[in-house]
């Protein structure tokens, strides 16, 4: 099952651009039918067979699709939401994935889950807060979002069981405020009423890769969000903020989740492919036109809520090379 995920979604080619919709729409439903089916390489035979898994976007054997049939088809799929339905793990495609009840690593992931996160004020809609363990405490990232609007970092946070403690005066607000978690770590609410709640956004988080135990990735919703993109990841290898680098990337459908697919732009070891070389990934294979690097290079990962899927757990963004972020 890995090898197709891996021959499906190139690690250094881009499926598609949110530029183009329609185009990103096809890719999500022949992304998940390729995935289905096992296949372990790519081919344009192996392109065909992966169409076939999705009734709304069979082509005929008898003769080359072209660029027209091929965007028909996917309007086509549009009208019936098939992106949705492909990646819903209720549909019996996708059942092949699932045990039927919850994954012994997604319970783990679920469990492991704490007050860390991306955090939503209903006061500041436009801002954000990170909450992040350090040493024995916490530290917080925090913006109020609007127009040039300053960013604060470094912030300690007190941890007490279930109760954090904030100092705001580092914005003229009130020192020494104890909020309380929720039980199921998805809310703070403060003395005066006011309730922040975690990754709002569905994808938001603190996560974490195993290959740098002393790094994190941030990903939470870009602040200036667009058609083209809609979420920005901080990525740092060793913990020191100092190192952070930030990426832009855009989402499939939010519709999707469960699962959906996340392209991530210029992502720290990604290059660009020779220019002449063939292009491996579905849209770019099928169109025969040149992959579009706009947006910086991409890399695709597949984001994961569903707890009963045993190829993509709960909590998870899992890419190409078989690197899993696990959110925390």
């Amino acid at each position: 099952m890995s090898h197709a995920f891996v021959a499906v979604v190139n690690h250094s080619h881009n499926i598609c651009s949110a530029k183009y919709p329609m185009m990103q729409l096809f890719t999500t439903a022949a992304f998940a039918a390729a995935l289905m089916s096992g296949v372990s390489g790519f081919s344009s035979q192996q392109l065909h067979a992966s169409r076939a898994a999705t009734s709304q976007l069979k082509m005929s054997s008898s003769s080359e699709s072209s660029r027209r049939d091929i965007l028909s088809n996917a309007a086509s799929a549009a009208a019936l939401g098939i992106s949705a339905l492909v990646i819903d793990p209720n549909t019996a495609s996708a059942a092949s994935l699932r045990t039927g009840s919850i994954t012994p690593q997604s319970a783990a992931n679920k469990a492991a889950e704490s007050y860390q996160g991306v955090y939503s004020d209903p006061n500041h809609p436009s801002g954000y807060r990170v909450i992040m363990a350090s040493g024995k405490g916490a530290t917080m990232t925090l913006s109020d979002g609007g127009s040039g609007d300053e960013t604060y970092k470094n912030i300690p946070v007190g941890v007490n069981g279930n109760e954090l403690s904030f100092d705001f005066g580092f914005k003229g607000g009130p020192k020494g405020v104890i909020a309380v978690l929720s039980d199921d770590k998805q809310s703070i609410t403060f003395p005066d009423g006011n309730s922040w709640t975690k990754n709002q956004n569905k994808y938001d988080g603190i996560y974490k890769d195993p290959k740098y135990p002393n790094g994190y990735r941030v990903v939470r919703k870009f602040r200036g969000d667009t058609k083209i993109i809609n979420f920005i990841t901080e990525v740092n290898d060793t913990g020191n903020a100092k190192d952070s680098v930030f990426c832009k990337g855009s989402h499939a459908s939010l519709f999707s989740i469960p699962t959906a697919a996340f392209t991530f732009y210029d992502l720290p070891g990604t290059s660009k492919p020779v220019e002449d070389e063939k292009p491996t990934n579905i849209v770019s294979y099928a169109l025969q036109r040149p992959a579009d690097y706009s947006n910086g290079v991409p890399t695709v990962g597949q984001f994961s809520l569903e707890e009963s899927n045993s190829v993509f757990p709960y909590g998870t963004i899992t890419f190409p090379d078989k690197t899993v972020w696990t959110r925390i």
